[in-house]
């Protein structure tokens, strides 16, 4: 059955602008095509359109034709096809059929496109990029420290090579078997040359000072003072004082000398010569010393008012070797090297010294100009020594050995010398051995 050309399907008209994209801009419905009349019987020009290329009423408000509605052009006035017998028409020119209304169709949704996928190296929002910055600080933070423990490491290895480098060295140790523990022997070299008793007519090379340090497998570190006055055998020379031991052999017998009479194999021998003392405590900007007793002493001219005193390197030295103006005579001196010692390490660990690289480069130049050590010691080993100082001194393990006399002549020319307690000797060094002696078994009882 072939219908009327005027009764177009039900079906929506095309996009009006052909060219543009429906998901720019959605399809406004079909107008409707309300009754021809208004209520007044006359044609309601607002809802009219424009059919067939002729004006209908509202044809100059909406300026719609079939062109405009995109109709296929079987839908077209005229087309036998789309007659429909029954089908309400829209007035139109003479001799054309209505066309039926195009049922309106709803606007297609907006289709968005999906938000793409960024790679993982790639932040998304502000918010990771936020989430960064601690990261940031702590390796920023982390490179720092590293560069601080780098630079204290290479500057800990440049100070190294350098005392290493200007360290003196002697032939000193004796090769004998080892003991349990750790010992150094310390002697001042006592050359008198710049000082007040270079014309007192004594020759040779002596030593004002000789230390033991012990350190035990306890790891208890006792400083005992050698009164260089004490009468001890002398290997392959008899019996004198023990810096006669110096004097006749230099290092490598007093330390023979010193390990028989303690029964302590020595590990490491410094000598420290009296102008090194000085320029030590010069180096690390001098030094406070604090002394109860008034002196003035005729040998060493020092005038020391009792109290504590800000002193410089050639007043410490003469400090440290002063002794006829006091009652204790040797075994005073002895106390006041160990003073001297203690508060110039106390000074060298300060960080008034570990802050400063030039006190840090000072106190190395003069301490390895002042040091001379047996072949085998190191700077390492120095620094060691050092600690083990500073450790005897802070718990008051420090002292002399039991003396029995201090005005004992042998007679055969040695004239007066320190006699050492044969009685409680024995057990004295059984206990720096050990490490099992008390600040009461170091202190001096005659």
């Amino acid at each position: 059955m072939t219908l009327p050309p005027s009764f177009p399907p039900e079906s929506s008209p095309r996009n009006p602008n052909p060219g543009s994209s429906s998901n720019a801009r959605p399809e406004s419905p079909a107008p409707t095509f309300p009754s021809h009349e208004t209520s007044r019987g006359r044609p309601d020009s607002r809802n009219a359109v424009v059919v067939g290329g002729s004006s209908t009423p509202n044809s100059h408000r909406q300026g719609l034709s079939y062109e405009d509605l995109a109709l296929p052009a079987a839908y077209a006035p005229g087309s036998a096809a789309n007659y429909r017998p029954g089908s309400p028409g829209i007035p139109n020119s003479p001799g054309t059929p209505p066309v039926r209304a195009a049922s309106p169709r709803p606007a297609p949704d907006l289709v968005t496109s999906p938000e793409p996928v960024l790679p993982a190296s790639q932040p998304r929002t502000g918010t990771t990029r936020t989430r960064s910055w601690p990261k940031r600080i702590f390796l920023t933070i982390f490179t720092l420290f590293l560069a601080l423990i780098l630079a204290i490491v290479f500057w800990g290895l440049f100070l190294i090579h350098r005392v290493d480098t200007n360290l003196g060295r002697t032939d000193a140790l004796s090769g004998a078997a080892d003991t349990p523990g750790t010992t150094w022997l310390i002697a001042g070299s006592d050359s008198r040359e710049g000082t007040a008793e270079a014309n007192s007519g004594v020759e040779g090379q002596r030593s004002d000072t000789i230390l033991l340090l012990h350190q035990a497998t306890n790891g208890t570190a006792i400083l005992v003072s050698l009164p260089r006055d004490t009468y001890v055998e002398i290997p392959g020379h008899g019996h004198n004082k023990l810096n006669a031991a110096f004097s006749i052999g230099g290092p490598a017998l007093l330390v023979s000398t010193v390990e028989g009479l303690t029964g302590l194999s020595v590990d490491h021998y410094a000598q420290l010569g009296f102008n090194g003392v000085a320029q030590v405590v010069d180096g690390v900007g001098g030094i406070n010393l604090c002394w109860d007793q008034t002196f003035s002493d005729r040998m060493t001219g020092l005038n020391w008012q009792a109290g504590c005193h800000d002193v410089d390197g050639p007043t410490a030295l003469l400090f440290a070797r002063m002794r006829y103006s006091d009652p204790l005579g040797d075994i005073g001196r002895t106390q006041r090297q160990r003073l001297v010692i203690s508060s110039t390490l106390k000074k060298a660990l300060s960080p008034e010294v570990l802050v400063n690289p030039a006190r840090q480069v000072a106190l190395a130049d003069a301490g390895a100009a002042a040091l001379t050590v047996d072949r085998s010691t190191g700077t390492l080993d120095i620094g060691r020594m050092a600690l083990a100082l500073r450790k005897a001194g802070n718990t008051g393990l420090q002292g002399v050995p039991p003396i029995a006399s201090l005005g004992y002549n042998p007679g055969g020319g040695v004239g007066s010398t320190v006699k050492l307690d044969e009685s409680r000797t024995p057990a004295f060094w059984e206990g720096l051995r050990n490490g099992t002696l008390t600040p009461a078994d170091l202190t001096p009882q005659f």
